[in-house]
C-alpha cells in the first residue's frame, strides 16, 4: 500500500498536536474558505473562522456559511489546525531537547533528510510530511543542506541559524478569554509500511503521525513553563526522549579536545553556564510534576542521549575502531537495527560521559528508567573558516561546502525509537550463538 493508498478509517479518539485535547472525530471543527470569513476571534484577524459544520458536498467536504467548499481542520479546544492525518492515525509523540547553540537545528534537518531515505530503502516504512505548512522551516533546514543549488559553494552555518529564526516562532498563541496561551508548533510525519513490508496488508496495527517537538534551550530555564506558556508539556506524552549533548559545550571535554589540536572544539565561548545537565535535570522535574511522580521516580518511556560532532571525538572510544554497522542485513535481505552494536557504542559512550562529564550521566539515570547513549555527526565533515563572510566580532565563520555533508548515525535515534515502540515496522537484529543475525 502506498501513500496515497492509505486507509481512511477514522480513529475512535483523536489527540490534537498542539494541545493534546482528546476528542472524537465527529467534534472537529473545519477552517472556513471564503475570503470574507477572515478573523478567528481565538486566533487573529489574519485567520480563517473555525466553525462545526452542518452542510456538506457529495464527498464530504464542508460547506462555509459563504457556501465555499473547506479542506482544513483545526481542533475543537485550541482550535488550531491539524492535518486529517490526525484522525486518521495513532500519533507518536517524540521530544529533542538541550541547551542554546548545541547544534539542534543541523541535527533535525540531517535526521529527517535521512530517514526520508533509510526507511523506505532499507525498511519499506514511508517517512513522509503529514502537513507541508507545519514542516517548512525544518524543509527549508534540508533544502539548504541537501538541495542546495550551489552544492561545491561555501555556505555560512550561521547563517542557516538566522533564516530559521527570521522563518517565525516556534509557537501559535491562542485566546481563552482575557488569556492568551502558547502552545508548541511540532514538525509532523506519517510513518507507514510500504509495498514489501510483512505488515503491508495491516497498515492500521503499525501506522502511526509522528509528532516532534523541538524547543529552545531557554524553554527549559525555570518558570518559563507556566499555565499560559505549556510549551513544554508534549514531555509527558511523548514516547521518546532525546537529549542534545554537545561535547564542544562542556568544559572538560574541551581540554580532552584541546589535546587533539582542534579549534573546531574549542574556538567558540561557552553558551551560558556550560551546565548541560542542568536541562535534563528540569526536563526530570517537569515531568515529575506534570505527572504528580515522587522525586525518587523515574520516567518509564526510553531517553536517547545524543552526542553530537562524533567526527571530533570518535578516536576517545577504542569501541568505534570496529567496523561494525548499526544498521545490518537479515537473511531475507531487508534492514534490521543492530542492536548489540548501539548496546555495545552506548555502553562505551556512557562511560565516556562518566569519565568527563559524571552529572550528565547521574541525571539521566534519574530521568529515565531506560537510558541509550548514540554518538552522531549532523554534518559528517569538518567545517571551515569562510574566507570573506565574517560575524559581528570580525571572525570568519564556520561553513560547509553542501556536497561535503555526510551525516553520520542521525536517524539512529528514531530507528529505535521506532524499534522499542514498533518492533514489528522497525525491526532488530541480534547475533545468534551461530554468529549470524536475525530480526526479532
Amino acid at each position: 500500500m502506498t501513500d496515497t493508498q492509505a486507509a481512511t478509517t477514522l480513529q475512535p479518539k483523536a489527540t490534537c498536536p498542539h494541545c493534546w485535547h482528546i476528542f472524537e472525530p465527529h467534534e472537529v471543527l473545519w477552517i472556513a474558505a471564503h475570503p470574507s470569513l477572515r478573523g478567528d476571534p481565538r486566533l487573529t484577524v489574519y485567520d480563517y473562522r473555525r466553525f462545526l459544520p452542518t452542510r456538506f458536498t457529495v464527498k464530504g467536504g464542508a460547506l462555509d456559511e459563504m457556501g465555499a467548499e473547506c479542506t482544513q481542520l483545526a481542533c475543537p479546544h485550541c482550535q488550531l489546525h491539524i492535518p486529517r492525518l490526525s484522525l486518521e492515525l495513532k500519533p507518536w509523540f517524540a521530544s529533542i531537547f538541550g541547551a542554546q547553540a548545541t547544534g539542534k537545528s543541523y541535527l533535525l534537518a540531517s535526521m529527517t533528510y535521512t530517514l526520508r531515505r533509510r526507511l523506505p530503502a532499507g525498511f519499506s516504512v514511508t517517512f513522509t510530511d503529514s502537513d507541508a505548512s507545519a514542516n517548512k522551516y525544518l524543509v527549508g533546514f534540508e533544502q539548504q543542506l541537501f538541495y542546495n543549488p550551489h552544492p561545491d559553494e561555501l555556505l555560512p552555518l550561521k547563517q542557516l541559524i538566522v533564516k530559521t529564526q527570521e522563518a517565525g516562532d516556534a509557537y501559535e498563541e491562542v485566546k481563552f478569554g482575557d488569556k492568551s496561551i502558547q502552545f508548541p508548533r511540532p514538525y509532523m510525519f506519517t510513518i507507514r509500511p510500504q509495498q514489501g513490508h510483512p505488515l503491508a496488508a495491516e497498515p492500521d496495527s503499525v501506522s502511526s503521525m509522528l509528532c516532534l517537538y523541538d524547543n529552545a534551550g531557554e524553554s527549559f530555564e525555570p518558570g518559563r513553563d507556566s499555565a499560559i506558556s505549556p510549551v513544554t508539556r508534549h514531555l509527558v506524552e511523548s514516547s521518546l526522549l532525546m537529549f542534545l549533548f554537545d561535547p564542544t559545550q562542556s568544559l572538560p571535554f574541551r581540554r580532552k579536545l584541546a589535546g587533539l589540536s582542534t579549534e573546531l572544539a574549542t574556538d567558540r565561548p561557552l553558551a551560558g553556564d556550560a551546565r548541560q545537565d542542568q536541562i535534563l535535570i528540569e526536563v526530570a522535574n517537569r515531568i515529575r510534576r506534570f505527572k504528580g511522580l515522587r522525586d525518587t521516580d523515574t520516567y518509564d518511556k526510553p531517553l536517547i542521549v545524543i552526542v553530537t560532532k562524533l567526527d571530533l571525538w570518535e578516536s576517545l572510544v577504542p569501541e568505534f575502531r570496529t567496523p561494525s554497522p548499526l544498521i545490518a542485513a537479515t537473511r531475507k535481505g531487508s534492514a534490521a537495527l543492530n542492536l548489540d552494536r548501539i548496546e555495545e557504542l552506548s555502553h562505551a559512550i556512557r562511560r565516556l560521559l562518566f569519565e568527563l562529564v559524571p552529572e550528565v550521566v547521574t541525571a539521566a539515570d534519574s530521568l529515565a528508567k531506560s537510558v541509550t547513549y548514540v554518538g552522531v555527526s549532523a554534518l559528517g565533515t569538518h567545517p571551515v573558516r569562510h574566507p570573506t563572510v565574517t560575524d559581528p566580532q570580525g571572525q570568519h565563520v564556520w561553513s560547509v561546502k553542501p556536497s561535503d555533508v555526510q551525516p553520520a548515525n542521525v536517524e539512529i535515534p528514531i530507528l529505535y525509537g521506532l524499534n522499542q515502540q514498533f518492533p514489528r515496522l522497525v525491526p532488530g537484529g541480534r547475533r545468534s550463538s551461530s554468529g549470524s543475525r536475525s530480526a526479532i
